[in-house]
């Protein structure tokens, strides 16, 4: 079984945030590096309920709008993009069932010290990644690379498709391969894609 919570130490940060204040930021201990240029760039996006991705070199950041938070999350290269989206959404969950920040931010006089606990909540969840089952790891051959690649889906991206099978890219040594995913998380089939960007 891949132990998520070794993959997930590879985080550099996790950022909530509404479009004028950071609401809440989790770093790993002893980390002084600042996102500030990062956060501003997501910021930018207007768009709701999507999940973006940044590949910044040495870096992946994913973010999210959802009503008037962003919640967005860095690592190094070695943490794919899909469980980054699951982190994403289960922080968001906990986040919004701990705390009200939507009707705190309205009265227009919140304190972000009031959200410091969260800390541990973000290292709980790192810690017990596994036990949620929120992610899978489907193993799909790679016709360039001639080996089986282990990749990481979300389980809330199949079970949420609204149509079957699930188109997935995965972008790996500077190629890129098209999955296809049925609802039982079975690989239908694997196809060499173009990229372009």
């Amino acid at each position: 079984m891949v132990e998520y919570s070794q993959i997930l130490r590879n985080l550099e940060f996790i950022n909530i945030s509404t479009d004028e204040f950071t609401v809440f930021e989790w770093k790993p201990p002893r980390s002084y590096k600042s996102f500030i240029l990062d956060l501003n760039i997501v910021k930018q996006n207007p768009v709701s309920n999507i999940f973006f991705h940044i590949f910044r070199g040495n870096m992946k950041i994913v973010h999210i709008r959802i009503n008037n938070l962003i919640y967005t999350a860095g690592s190094n290269n070695k943490v794919q993009f899909q469980l980054l989206e699951a982190l994403i959404e289960k922080v968001s969950i906990e986040f919004n069932v701990k705390y009200d920040v939507e009707s705190y931010i309205s009265y227009g006089n919140f304190n972000t010290t009031m959200v410091n606990s969260f800390n541990e909540n973000i290292e709980d969840i790192i810690v017990g990644f596994n036990k949620f089952d929120i992610v899978k790891e489907l193993k799909v051959p790679c016709m360039v690379c001639n080996t089986v690649l282990p990749i990481i889906v979300k389980k809330s991206f199949i079970e949420n498709a609204e149509s079957y099978p699930v188109p997935l890219v995965y972008v790996h040594k500077g190629h890129a391969i098209l999955c296809f995913i049925d609802k039982n998380y079975d690989i239908r089939g694997v196809e060499l894609v173009n990229i372009t960007g």
